[in-house]
């Protein structure tokens, strides 16, 4: 499916298109394009992975160190037949014409835009560990409130770092965010991930933090704090 039969999806929060602005990546910029995830092998078994390396720490602490190769297996099965939301959401940077970022934005209406398999992740992990990832995708998976977006999990390949590929993803989102007239984006980030200083650099500001206990303790990791930051948005674009 291309780029624009992906746009052609259509909802009430995505059928409000605002200005004639390329979208960021949709063009090389410094060798990075931007395109939606893609209902194949390839395109799965990588956000699978990277998904996995890129929060390797929240992963390992959820399924134990063991089961991240089974963790990956799973997330590259559940990336196949979901619905054309999911994939419209779901976008891959490549550097060069080789994938190396990942992002996924949610907006108003988008709990349930992709589904999970049961047999695949328990056959996988087991039951005890099946019950500890179901209770991490509880804990991120709330509402998004109307006329903004969340930008749920964003990374990039340790190979590509410092090479612009996560400016590019930032801005294509906030470009898919203003199409949907959405005038706030916001997203969680680790008080101790160096990220944050790229969010800050993108314009985001912390607005509160969350300290890691209870439920969040259970699915994450050791107690922690996480910074909510959003950045304000203006649909007036050209």
């Amino acid at each position: 499916m291309s780029y624009e039969q992906y746009n052609n999806f259509t909802n009430p929060v995505t059928s409000q298109p605002v200005g004639n602005s390329p979208a960021p990546g949709a063009t090389p910029i410094n060798g990075v394009t931007i395109r939606p995830l893609q209902d194949t092998p390839t395109d799965a078994e990588f956000a699978g992975r990277l998904l996995v390396e890129a929060f390797r720490g929240k992963f390992a602490h959820n399924v134990t160190e063991q089961k991240l190769p089974a963790t990956a297996r799973y997330m590259a099965a559940n990336n196949r037949g979901q619905t054309p939301a999911f994939y419209q959401r779901t976008l891959v940077a490549e550097l060069e014409g080789v994938p190396v970022g990942l992002m996924q934005l949610k907006f108003h209406g988008d709990k349930n835009i992709n589904t999970a398999d049961d047999d695949i992740i328990t056959s996988e992990l087991g039951c005890w560990r099946t019950i500890r990832f179901s209770c991490l995708g509880l804990v991120f998976d709330g509402d998004v409130g109307l006329g903004k977006c969340y930008l749920d999990h964003i990374c990039v390949d340790d190979s590509a770092r410092g090479r612009g590929v996560g400016k590019v993803l930032l801005d294509r989102a906030e470009y898919e965010a203003r199409q949907r007239q959405c005038h706030t984006i916001y997203l969680g980030v680790l008080t101790t991930n160096r990220a944050k200083g790229l969010y800050e650099r993108q314009g985001y500001h912390v607005t509160s933090t969350w300290s890691m206990c209870g439920c969040l303790y259970c699915c994450i990791g050791p107690p922690g704090k996480i910074y909510h930051m959003e950045k304000p948005l203006s649909t007036n674009i050209p």
